[in-house]
């Protein structure tokens, strides 16, 4: 078998995946979408760029909670070299329902390498590595997962994922990353192929974290007296 012909096989059981997986959650399936497409919304995120390739583009509703999942390419090119990476990402965006303005915060677990992480700066100057000290003895949590937030951010960061929320991240999602900032939460699988029992577990996590958030986010509106709090991050 050629290779084109290998490649459209693995492109068309992934499309099964996703078309399966969005039709038992009456989830609404588009393929492809291109960055100048108005229609949709991009996710966003640490991971979007000029020239990123989103595929097998979900959208739907589960649980109350909006959400988009897709699969997303892009090549990562290090500056002033040769040198450049592919990855490719499943992503699952869900909509928060707090009106709470999250700060930025990106909870890595590790499945990236030095070139990702050098662009990743380089998008997002103010985030930085959390210092595991801040977590105290949740060493469940700081074993799996290395965390980054602006400075101004961190007092809030152990407020959540700290005690049994990050013991729970850890004990059974530590193969995914997550991301949240404003309203949004992202779930993220890196470099893996996506199958039922992947994108399920995906959901399982994001539909928990999403109310953990939420959470989170109504306390710190009622300590401030009901009013929104606003956090300005770039999220690209």
């Amino acid at each position: 078998m050629s290779i084109k012909k290998i490649l459209k096989s693995v492109f068309s059981s992934q499309s099964a995946v996703f078309r399966r997986f969005a039709e038992h959650y009456d989830m609404v399936y588009f393929g492809k979408l291109h960055l100048d497409d108005e229609e949709h919304r991009i996710v966003r995120g640490i991971t979007v760029s000029t020239q990123h390739v989103d595929e097998q583009y979900c959208v739907g509703t589960v649980n109350n909670f909006d959400i988009i999942l897709l699969k997303r390419t892009d090549t990562i090119v290090q500056p002033n070299s040769t040198r450049s990476e592919k990855y490719s990402w499943i992503l699952m965006q869900l909509d928060l329902h707090s009106k709470y303005d999250h700060p930025h915060v990106f909870v890595d677990g590790g499945h990236h390498d030095e070139l990702f992480y050098n662009a990743l700066f380089v998008k997002f100057a103010r985030l930085m590595k959390v210092d595991k000290a801040l977590f105290g003895e949740n060493r469940a949590f700081t074993e799996r997962f290395t965390a980054y937030t602006p400075p101004d951010s961190l007092d809030d960061l152990p407020l959540i994922v700290g005690g049994d929320i990050g013991k729970t991240m850890a004990q059974h999602f530590a193969h995914l990353d997550f991301e949240w900032f404003q309203d949004r939460l992202i779930v993220y699988s890196t470099g893996r192929m996506p199958t039922k029992h992947l994108l399920e577990h995906m959901l399982r996590a994001g539909l928990w974290l999403a109310e953990v958030l939420d959470h989170h986010g109504d306390k710190k509106i009622a300590a401030h007296g009901g009013a929104d709090i606003h956090h300005v991050e770039q999220t690209g």
